[in-house]
């Protein structure tokens, strides 16, 4: 670092796939040979700033560049029985680790940290040392999305949870210049009438075949499972019953149901998988609200209120706001047009990076 420059942090908000318009802001002060020294990150933002931070910005740009919703599925959706999340984020993980390698938060050439939230105890925990991509699957772990992620003998979830722009954290970090990098910069309203009535019908028309939850859970095993695998289990289930008939009801281990309902999920996962994906993903259905739209939509409004009282007590020197407002935060399709979003509110912010840069410069 050159020691006659003032030093430069930046502040990156969650946001999932909105987070893209941070590569494009990332690209511009690169370009324009604007150095960071502070880098910290919440959630999406922990991503980001863990590629550039570890020189493989470019090679997650061009991965997500052109992406289909399948493939944008596969880097992240590994289904588990959903008990403490609908993912176990193991591929996530691997995809983190193809672009990251093994390094240690300590030995990245600029100050890095990743913001995740204690799920028992409700505190914002910066991560600032040991394995990068632990920090980062922590920082990302949506609730109900992942699994929570032990680390630092914490049970962690996302950082978004309790400090989606972790202005304070950088400022406590002490540089010189601070920048942030605000995606919720507008209420995630859907402004557009004829589309919100739409959602109301779709949801309205939903309700009237709403299922009890046993009655559901049965049809989409009949229709997942294959036959034979049923009437396997169902042969089961007279065996027990007999036992039961019988009064032979204390040889019946609790641990034999649990690995043969395990062994019919395991056998399934595949089309578990793709029923995930038809059922709950649907990307052709503009007028429904699925379950991760729902969950994102909660979480992106409580987001924007953080935001504004951070922005108000915690001003950045520079406020970057990309207006990505109608990009869902699992549409990671649409990456190109939030990078191109991120570069052009960059562009607009870099005659006053520079102008901070030489004031502080003149001043030292």
């Amino acid at each position: 670092m050159d020691a006659e420059r003032p030093t430069i942090g930046i502040a990156l908000d969650s946001g999932g796939a909105m987070g893209g318009a941070h590569i494009g802001v990332m690209e511009v002060l690169s370009e324009h040979n604007i150095p960071l020294d502070i880098i910290v990150g919440s959630s999406a933002g922990a991503a980001v700033g863990a590629f550039y931070a570890a020189g493989a910005l470019g090679r997650f740009k061009s991965l997500i560049s052109n992406l289909s919703f399948s493939e944008a599925l596969s880097f992240y959706a590994d289904p588990v029985f959903p008990i403490s999340g609908l993912f176990a984020g193991r591929r996530a993980r691997k995809f983190l680790r193809n672009l990251l390698g093994d390094i240690q938060i300590e030995d990245l050439p600029v100050q890095y940290v990743a913001v995740a939230t204690d799920l028992l105890t409700g505190e914002t925990v910066p991560i600032a040392e040991g394995p990068i991509v632990e920090a980062v699957m922590a920082s990302i772990a949506m609730p109900g999305i992942f699994k929570p992620v032990v680390h630092m003998d914490r049970l962690l979830t996302d950082g978004g949870v309790s400090d989606p722009l972790p202005i304070d954290i950088m400022k406590s970090l002490s540089p010189d210049i601070s920048i942030a990098c605000n995606l919720h910069s507008r209420m995630p309203a859907i402004s557009d009438t004829r589309t919100k009535k739409a959602i109301v019908r779709a949801q309205k028309k939903e309700l009237k075949h709403d299922e009890d939850l046993s009655g559901w859970f049965i049809d989409r095993l009949v229709k997942t499972i294959p036959a034979h695998k049923v009437f396997d289990g169902m042969n089961s289930v007279r065996k027990i019953m007999n036992m039961i008939n019988n009064n032979h009801a204390g040889k019946i281990l609790e641990s034999d149901l649990l690995s043969a309902f395990t062994e019919q999920i395991g056998q399934s996962k595949d089309k578990i998988g793709s029923l995930i994906e038809k059922s709950f993903l649907r990307k052709d259905k503009s007028d429904t609200l699925n379950i991760f739209e729902i969950l994102m939509s909660a979480t992106n409004i409580q987001q924007y209120q953080k935001n504004r009282l951070m922005l108000l007590y915690e001003k950045p020197d520079i406020l970057i706001e990309p207006d990505i407002n109608e990009v869902r935060s699992l549409e990671f399709t649409k990456g190109e047009s939030t990078i191109a979003e991120g570069r052009g509110k960059a562009l607009i912010a870099v005659p006053q990076i520079l102008k901070a840069i030489n004031e502080k410069s003149l001043i030292s």
